[in-house]
Formats: structure tokens, C-alpha cells, sequence
């Protein structure tokens, strides 16, 4: 195999305790790169789309790209897939530090069927041993992790699953070392059906490289340009929140489940200098210089909380927006809780807010919720409902089902109240900013806005604009459909663009933080061919995305998935927001369904109905 490769994959069948290895097929590095792209594909060969997500012959797939296990700065990046809990839908998520599956020779790992009780994988190299961890089943991801490394020793990575993912909470997350997060689509409840607590991995095997180099040479110009940015070091500082002020100055934090805005007080509630007195320390992802995740340090009970968190706007927006929890103390505590049970933030704040609003409007009450009274910014609530949702007690296990199912067991019009797509709680409200393809995406894909990054959460120039479509690769034959609208560009088809930029950075195992973004494609294909000694381009990169996002689709709507499932909330077509004495909305759901179906002619499917075109099934092999 290529450099950057480990050229293996390998197949762990819980149920039979057998461990095999395949080849890494060279079309596939070619068709769709590696990391969530193959795992795509893989998924697409192991799993029928129609298989219930707890079944054992679901898999759990995790995969990093060529760039993972590098020096390449941001070459962190690594992906888990499997048929989602959300039904109908293939779930995908990433985080920085999964990187040890490389160093033990693989670039995939694949899990099948289902032990016959609790068990945890330690895997050496190519050695494998099934681990009893009945003893570990109930315990948190801290207590799971800090157990694991008492094992088998604190050098081995240890990705684990809380209560929330042996209950088979819809939202239910992977953690590794305690903070790195596989959050969105429910990959934790698919690792606890198949009665998996814990992979431990630890490897010695070096990443190959064709052209050392060209290569450093290519990394030093990258970390030269990185390190001397302007924002380097707020980033690094801040981390997501150096987005704060401007977000707060935009409205862009929705509140009380998206009734309202956050207004002029959110600075003076999660302040920087609060935020910067808790603050221990920087936390890195393998090969990042930035570090821009944090290690708190508070108080709790009299006794010392440390957490170590990925993405503090995701902590601010879930429980201090969203639930209306007030200072950077409490909405720590949540976060921690929240980790600890092994949730995503974002799906469990709105799952939260969204039951706050139902208690306020009456629909439901204390008899309903086994007498806790959720009322709005209520820390002492939150940290329970948290508990009680990743052990499925209480009103919990009725919220444990997910944004989707949870409404039905609840009341008739609850439904109306549950601000989702796919099953994911949102994160941004498209009425405050329609034309950020950030916030499009959310409706437009399965991971919400994960999958996209860009340039348009503020309004830019339009030669802004078109820099921007040059430096992501943007054919110029789109242009005039691409780059046209009262900002310079049409956001529904710019998003497409988006997502594939972003997609082929993920494949690669790049972090897509923006303090990657600013670099263009053509340098990292640079990298992508001396590192691998294989020719491409950005066309080429491009074409692996789409792909990629053909195989997803395919398989979503073979898993029952339509066109109504690329859509928005009631509320924001009926009800409008404000924010500093202005108002948003309701949005136009003509202009709405518009935009869909722009969006699917920019991505080549069938405007009306969303489908692949029989030609492109058969392209790719799938017909």
C-alpha cells in the first residue's frame, strides 16, 4: 500500500469471538480517499440499509484518513459510521483522537455482532483479546477510562461508552481519553448493543511516507503560515469561543428552544475573564499546534471538578442558550454530567429545552415528569434530567428516545415543539442568518452542521466570495448558478461545494476548524501526493466527496429516508424571533422548498423527489 496508509482492515465479530483482516482495496482509496469516505463505502457492502440499528449485524465502523498518525499539522481527524438509531439515516462522527488505530496497522476497524455480556477490546498491534467488563457495565466514561488504563496502562488510547450508550439513549456518544468526543447520530447506543464498554488500543507501527522530503518542506510551510496567523493564538486561547462576541452581536445563539434569541446579556453572563479563571490548560489533538481545547478546573460541592472539553460554544449553546442555565460554572457542571453519561451536548440541550417549553406551555407538568419541575435555567434540573436520561429513569427514558420518537410518547402536538432534523437537535436558527450554508446544512445532511464549514456565518464581500469558490475548488463553469444571489452566491448550491470541501478534508483526517480552513485546496493535495506518492488533484478530491455523498443518500432513501426528511421545524416557517428590537421570520416555505430542490439540482439528483439518477448508480456500482 501507498504511504500514508496502513493498508489494513480489520474485522472483529464480537459474536463468535473471531478476529480477521482484509486488504484495504486500492479502488476504494482511489474512489472515495479514507476515513468517513470508505467507512461509507463499507458500510454500503457490510450493512443493508433496512437493519435495525441494535441488530448484531449492524457495524460499527471506525476509519482515519492517510493524513492521521502524521505530522501533518490538523492531521487528526478520524470517523466512526453505522446504520444510525435515527432509523432511517447512516450515522457518521468524528473526533481528534483515534488516531492509535493507525499506529497499530490498520486504517479501518470493523465491529460485528453482539458478546454474549459486557466486554471491552484491547488491541496491541495485531494482537486482539475479548476483555471481560461486566465489573465496568453502569459505570461513567471517567470511571470506565480511568478502569480501562488501571488495566492495561495509561499509554493506551481508550475510547468508552457511558450508561447512556448500554441503555441505547438515541443520543448517546463515544469518548476516548475522557474528553475527544464521536458525538453526533447515536454511534454510542450502537457500540452498547453489541455489549461493547471500551476499545483500548495501543500501536508501535510508523505511518509510511513516499517522499519525506517534499513533504517536511510542504509541512513547514504550512506550519509557518499557521503559526503566524493573527488568530493563532486566540484560537488557541479561546478555541470555538473566539466566535463569542460576533455571535452574540448577530443573534446567532438561540434561546428557550428557539422561542427567542439570546439577547444583550450573553456576554455578561459567560464572560472571557470568568471563562479564562477556570481555565488549567490547552488540550491538543495528535498533530495540532493549536491546542485549542481547554481543561477547566471548578469547584463542585466542595470538591474539585476538572473536565478537559472539545467545543466550549457547544457547551454555552446546549445548556446556557438553550436551557437557559446561567454562568460558565453551572454550564460546565452540565457539560461534565453530560460527558460523564456519555450524551452529545447539542442533542440532549435541545431534548432538554425542548421538554422546558412543553412544562411551560402546560402540556406537560410535575405528575408527568415524576415531580421535577423544569423550569427554565434550573442547573439542579438539568443535571438531573442528564442522569436520568443516560440511565433511562424517570421522564428520562422517555426523552432517552430521541427528538423524533420521545414527541410521540408524550402528548399529540409535542411534535411541533421538537426542533430537529434527522433526529439531531439543531444548532443554529435559520431565520436570524438563512444565507450561512453552515446553517442550511443542517437540513441538508445527516450530521447537521458538522459537515460543513465556510466563510458565510458573517456576510462577506462578494469578491470575498469568489475567493473563497476559488480557493475550495468551484469549477467556474458553476459559477453563474453557484455565485449569484443578494450576498454573491445562492446558498443551497453553494452548500453543496461546502460540504465537499469539508468532506474531503475528513476523509483526509483534517481537523476542519477554521484555523484549517484558510488554507485552499491545492495545498493540500500537495501534501495528500507526497505523503502518498500518488498523483491527484482537486478535481479528483472533489469527485471523492460526491461520491461519498451519493453513496449516503442512496443509502438513506433505501433506509426509508424522503424528501420531507430535508426539511425545516414548523415553528421557523410559522412563528418569527427577535433579537435587539428586530425581527426575523417566519420564513417564506415556498422560498424554503425552493432551496431544496436547488440544492439537490446543484448535487445532481432529481429536483422533485431528491433520488440519485440510475447513471450515477451505476458509476459508482450500486445499481
Amino acid at each position: 500500500m501507498r504511504g500514508g496508509y496502513a493498508g489494513s482492515i480489520m474485522y472483529v465479530d464480537l459474536t463468535n469471538r473471531t478476529v480477521t483482516r482484509e486488504r484495504l482495496p486500492e479502488d476504494y482509496v482511489h474512489r472515495f480517499i479514507g476515513g468517513a469516505g470508505i467507512n461509507s463505502r463499507l458500510l454500503w457492502d457490510l450493512v443493508d440499509p433496512r437493519v435495525d440499528a441494535f441488530s448484531p449485524d449492524n457495524a460499527l465502523i471506525f476509519g482515519t484518513g492517510p493524513f492521521v498518525g502524521t505530522i501533518i499539522p490538523g492531521s487528526s481527524k478520524s470517523n466512526v459510521t453505522a446504520k444510525s438509531p435515527h432509523k432511517k439515516f447512516q450515522g457518521l462522527s468524528g473526533h481528534g483522537l483515534f488516531g492509535m488505530l493507525k499506529f497499530t496497522g490498520h486504517d479501518h476497524l470493523i465491529i460485528t455482532g453482539k458478546a454474549s455480556k459486557p466486554i471491552y477490546l484491547k488491541i496491541l498491534n495485531n494482537q486482539v483479546e475479548f476483555c471481560d467488563a461486566s465489573h465496568l457495565w453502569g459505570r461513567d466514561v471517567w470511571e470506565t477510562t480511568d478502569a480501562v488504563w488501571a488495566e492495561v496502562g495509561d499509554s493506551f488510547m481508550v475510547s468508552a461508552i457511558g450508561p447512556a450508550g448500554e441503555n441505547l439513549v438515541k443520543d448517546a456518544s463515544i469518548i476516548t481519553n475522557k474528553y475527544a468526543t464521536f458525538a453526533r447520530t447515536g454511534m454510542g447506543a450502537v457500540m452498547g448493543s453489541k455489549n461493547l464498554k471500551a476499545i483500548a488500543m495501543y500501536g508501535t507501527r510508523p505511518v509510511k511516507v513516499a517522499d519525506p522530503k517534499r513533504l517536511t518542506k510542504l509541512i513547514n510551510e504550512v506550519y509557518k503560515e499557521l503559526t503566524s496567523h493573527p488568530n493563532f493564538l486566540d484560537w488557541r486561547k479561546y478555541g470555538t469561543l473566539i466566535s463569542l462576541e460576533t455571535f452574540a452581536r448577530m443573534g446567532i445563539y438561540a434561546a428557550k428552544n428557539y422561542q427567542k434569541a439570546y439577547g444583550k446579556n450573553l456576554l455578561k453572563t459567560f464572560n472571557y475573564e470568568t471563562f479564562l479563571s477556570i481555565k488549567e490548560g490547552d488540550v491538543a489533538c495528535l498533530g495540532c499546534p493549536v491546542g485549542c481545547k481547554h481543561h477547566l478546573k471548578l469547584i463542585e460541592d466542595g470538591e474539585e471538578l476538572s473536565v478537559s472539553i472539545s467545543c466550549l460554544n457547544a457547551v454555552l449553546q446546549s445548556f446556557g442558550t438553550f436551557c437557559l442555565v446561567k454562568g460558565w460554572q453551572n454550564v460546565v457542571r452540565c457539560a461534565a454530567k453530560a460527558a460523564r453519561m456519555g450524551l452529545d451536548l447539542f442533542s440532549v440541550g435541545n431534548l432538554i429545552s425542548f421538554a422546558m417549553e412543553l412544562y411551560q406551555r402546560g402540556i406537560i407538568d410535575s405528575k408527568d415528569t415524576n415531580g421535577l419541575e423544569l423550569n427554565w435555567g434550573d442547573t439542579e434540573v438539568v443535571l438531573e434530567l442528564l442522569e436520568q436520561i443516560g440511565r433511562r429513569r424517570g421522564f428520562g427514558n422517555i426523552l432517552a428516545d430521541g427528538l423524533i420518537e420521545a414527541p410521540k410518547h408524550i402528548a399529540r402536538n409535542a411534535e411541533e415543539y421538537a426542533m430537529q432534523s434527522k433526529g439531531l437537535g439543531l444548532i443554529y436558527d435559520p431565520r436570524i442568518r438563512l444565507e450561512s450554508t453552515e446553517i442550511f446544512s443542517q437540513f441538508s445532511n445527516v450530521r447537521g452542521h458538522a459537515s460543513n464549514v465556510s466563510i458565510t456565518m458573517v456576510k462577506r464581500k462578494p469578491e470575498q466570495i469568489k475567493r473563497f469558490a476559488q480557493k475550495i475548488g468551484i469549477p467556474e463553469n458553476r459559477w453563474p448558478q453557484v455565485l449569484q444571489g443578494s450576498e454573491g452566491y445562492n446558498v443551497a448550491r453553494l452548500t453543496k461545494w461546502t460540504e465537499d470541501v469539508t468532506s474531503v478534508m475528513e476523509f483526509l483526517g483534517l481537523c476542519y476548524f477554521p484555523m484549517y480552513q484558510r488554507f485552499s485546496m491545492d495545498i493540500w493535495v500537495e501534501i495528500f501526493k507526497a505523503l502518498t506518492g500518488m498523483d491527484s488533484s482537486v478535481e479528483k478530491m472533489l469527485k471523492a466527496a460526491e461520491n461519498v455523498w451519493n453513496i449516503r443518500r442512496v443509502y438513506n432513501m433505501r433506509a426509508g429516508a424522503t424528501i420531507s426528511d430535508d426539511s425545516w421545524p414548523r415553528r421557523f416557517v410559522r412563528e418569527s424571533v427577535s433579537f435587539n428590537d428586530k425581527t426575523y421570520g417566519p420564513l417564506n416555505e415556498q422560498q424554503m422548498e425552493q432551496l431544496v430542490k436547488e440544492y439537490y439540482d446543484e448535487r445532481g439528483w432529481d429536483p422533485e423527489t431528491g433520488e440519485v439518477s440510475e447513471t450515477k448508480l451505476k458509476e459508482l456500482g450500486l445499481f
